[in-house]
């Protein structure tokens, strides 16, 4: 498990909002919301806390939690 000191920023590029539409395609869920995990991949997170996205899917790697 890595241990973040720090909050990382990313700023989403044109590649990778042409990966979150590929996404959305085959998963079936927002844009935003596969914007969200595409830059969680980026960042190498394992971990997405969301009342959105179903808890327990794994998009490409990225595990859904629910904060409640």
């Amino acid at each position: 498990m890595r241990i973040c000191l720090f909050w990382e920023v990313h700023r989403p590029n044109v590649e990778d909002v042409l990966d979150a539409i590929r996404l959305q395609s085959r998963y079936q869920i927002s844009f935003w919301d596969t914007t969200i995990v595409i830059c969680a991949i980026r960042l190498d997170c394992e971990t997405i806390w969301s009342e959105n996205l179903n808890p327990g899917q794994v998009y490409d790697g990225v595990t859904v939690l629910i904060p409640f």
